[in-house]
């Protein structure tokens, strides 16, 4: 990888007066922007929502702790279960059905996933036992492709999670037990390479979800520091946006005019969050 990019600075934008377009939630997470609604997964609640209107609608519950969600080219709606280890589709009938089975190829908890624009599915996860105190230890991301084939990348990565494209043949990963950042290369089958530094973290950021904007700011939510940040093309951080005391653990970039950000907030504490509805999805203009 490159030489260390570490961001430093950057406005610093008050969370205290977003609009909160969503709450008495467990740990939301995975906020997609899709067919122009907010759409996300509830980890401890079981469910796929979708916000429409002032209302937060139940779209689907899923078994084994819903994470990354995505959608094919024809529609088809598809989410991480991550006890189970597998990509979940949910039909337009409301019909769950095992889409792909990872379970093989990992060990460890899935996590997010990323749907690209062909239909390939990018999944992490976690590669170590951190509930019992294992020790941090790399591994592989798994890739579905269309024809529901499964692969594992070869690049080790130190907990892979959010997951965006920056241009068709880049694909930028969170590693959230690494504090880093890092793009890939993607190759015409799909296959990741030549790993590059995009942005070395502060120790203890923890970075989460990502997601791009419109001016090709890259939104980093780093659970564990209590924030979200926007990263320019080098590294550099723009804005930050503290959230004290809680978690951020994911961003997207949506709304009419592609101009709202739209935050993830849940408790720093996951059983906590697991027993208490006190997750929230806000909403800034950006």
């Amino acid at each position: 990888m490159d030489s260390d990019r570490t961001p430093t600075g950057g406005n610093v934008i008050d969370a205290s007066s977003a609009l909160i377009v969503s709450s008495d939630l467990h740990f939301p997470e995975s906020l997609r922007w899709h067919d122009d609604h907010l759409w996300f997964t509830d980890q401890f609640g079981g469910t796929v929502c979708r916000i429409v209107g002032e209302q937060t609608e139940v779209v689907a519950r899923i078994p084994g702790q819903p994470s990354g969600l995505g959608w094919t080219p024809n529609g088809l709606m598809l989410v991480v279960s991550m006890q189970q280890r597998s990509i979940l589709s949910v039909g337009a009938d409301g019909l769950i059905e095992t889409y792909a089975d990872m379970s093989a190829h990992m060990r460890c908890l899935a996590n997010d996933m990323f749907v690209d624009p062909l239909g390939r599915a990018y999944v992490g996860n976690y590669g170590f036992d951190y509930e019992v105190g294992e020790p941090k230890a790399a591994t592989r991301m798994v890739r579905v492709d269309p024809d529901r084939s499964v692969h594992v990348e070869l690049p080790e990565m130190v907990f892979p999670n959010g997951t965006v494209l920056l241009d068709p043949e880049t694909l930028l990963v969170a590693e959230s037990f690494a504090d880093r950042l890092t793009a890939f290369h993607v190759a015409a089958d799909g296959h990741l390479e030549s790993p590059k530094l995009f942005a070395q973290l502060p120790e203890g950021s923890g970075p989460d979800g990502i997601a791009l904007d419109s001016i090709g700011r890259v939104w980093v939510a780093c659970w564990s520091a209590s924030r979200a940040v926007a990263l320019l093309a080098d590294g550099t951080v723009d804005a930050e946006i503290p959230v004290p005391g809680e978690g951020v653990y994911c961003p997207e970039v949506g709304g009419e005019d592609g101009k709202t950000l739209f935050l993830a907030i849940a408790s720093l504490d996951e059983a906590e969050a697991a027993r208490r509805r006190t997750g929230r999805v806000i909403a800034l203009p950006i």
